[in-house]
């Protein structure tokens, strides 16, 4: 079916939306961003005094996200991710001063639980075992309410895990939803929690060389643009309103909706969808040679934190980049106070006391998930919507996966092959 596709929202929703649309030949894709930026949450920028490109975020891959792989095979960037020679998955805890490593490798079957090595200290394969219980969980039932007794493996694996994968804490945190993860994870032939990050910038790898399929098989992108208004009539959206023009729809016309829960919810009336929200505060170090201390174990390039104030640290190249999930009570301290407590923590790991804390970057993406909590979850709407020629796509959108990168691509892949299909 040759239509005019109108895509609202250029992250990964909307590019993967687009570049799954493009095998038919005669379509016209126009894809509209609001700002300069491409990528959503999922972007990169130049930062002054830096010299490098700077992710929002940092964002770890695994195997399993299969539709990941499929639109960076697509997109002609499946190299341009990297992983540690051997699946593993350093840790610290701040206050006991212990490292260990997590050995996920599996095939088919989690066979890793039942080998001392690949567990962490003072966790045997019976406190997994027990932790299967997790797939007897109720709609209403948090990570919380069915593991938080468990001691140990509950803060050294579950709760990690948990902020990890759904940006919510335990206590929070659907239980039904971990276990559709984990159930996804389990039946995944190879080798599924193979961690993979991005080899230069996250610009590098998922969003620019989209931009030039899109571009070079003839569709359009225009930055800058931003959609306000949508005018329906009979069931039917009939013109787009944007800061500069207005565009009028025809009925065989198609507008997907790839925007965040909020944006969507100001241009459709009465739509249902998450509203709480949890932030990610990321902050940069740019490092010089006195911080050459800085060793992540095996070479790996990330690695968890328990017991302090971060949750993951990754090292890239010169900057030393950090990650606090679920951070919404730090939304109240300024720049320096955060810079300060997350640095104390970084010295504590790296055995850096009489270094001073170094320039820094902190960005914080203060909607950057939904709380996925079992009463918001019940409000994640479908890719379809009361409008016939409008759909939604979006991390947020009933996929039956969290607010991640395999989300998002996911759901923007729902859309087009229903169109295409059409």
């Amino acid at each position: 079916m040759n239509k005019s596709i109108h895509i609202i929202g250029a992250g990964l929703a909307g590019l993967s939306c687009a570049i799954n649309l493009l095998k038919t030949k005669y379509r016209k894709i126009t894809i509209y961003e609001a700002s300069s930026l491409f990528g959503g949450r999922c972007r990169s920028y130049k930062e002054k005094g830096f010299n490098c490109q700077l992710d929002n975020g940092n964002h770890l891959v695994i195997k399993a996200y299969k539709n990941t792989f499929k639109y960076l095979k697509k997109i002609n960037a499946h190299n341009e991710l990297i992983s540690n020679r051997k699946t593993f998955y350093p840790f610290v805890d701040v206050k006991k001063s212990e490292t260990w490593k997590v050995k996920p490798y599996s095939f088919i079957l989690p066979w890793w639980i039942f080998l001392r090595s690949c567990r962490p200290p003072n966790i045997s394969t019976l406190h997994f075992i027990k932790s299967f219980k997790l797939f007897l969980a109720k709609k209403n039932q948090t990570v919380s309410d069915l593991l938080k007794k468990d001691g140990d493996i509950y803060e050294r694996f579950w709760k990690p895990f948990t902020i990890a994968v759904l940006n919510t804490h335990p206590s929070e945190a659907s239980a039904k939803l971990l276990c559709k993860v984990i159930i996804k994870i389990l039946f995944f032939s190879y080798n599924p929690l193979q961690p993979f990050v991005v080899k230069k910038s996250l610009n590098d790898s998922f969003i620019m060389p989209a931009i030039k399929k899109i571009l070079d098989q003839g569709g359009n992108i225009k930055s800058n643009a931003r959609l306000k208004k949508i005018i329906f009539k009979n069931n039917f959206a009939e013109q787009m309103i944007f800061n500069k023009n207005i565009i009028n729809i025809d009925k065989d016309e198609l507008i997907v909706l790839a925007v965040t829960p909020n944006i969507a919810s100001k241009i459709l009336p009465n739509l249902k969808s998450p509203a709480k929200t949890n932030c990610i505060i990321n902050i940069h170090f740019k490092l010089n040679q006195k911080y050459k201390e800085i060793k992540l174990p095996d070479g790996s390039f990330f690695i968890g934190v328990i017991g302090g104030i971060v949750d993951w640290i990754f090292k890239k190249r010169n900057i030393l980049s950090i990650t606090i999930s679920a951070a919404n009570n730090l939304n109240n301290l300024d720049n320096e106070k955060i810079s300060k407590i997350v640095w104390e923590d970084v010295k504590k790991i790296f055995n850096l006391n009489t270094i001073k804390k170094p320039k820094y970057k902190i960005i914080r993406e203060k909607m950057a998930t939904f709380v996925q909590s079992p009463e918001e979850i019940l409000r994640k709407p479908k890719m379809h919507t009361k409008y016939k020629n409008v759909f939604l796509a979006g991390d947020w959108i009933d996929t039956g996966l969290p607010a991640t990168i395999e989300g998002a691509i996911t759901s923007g892949y729902n859309v087009a092959n229903y169109i295409n299909k059409s």
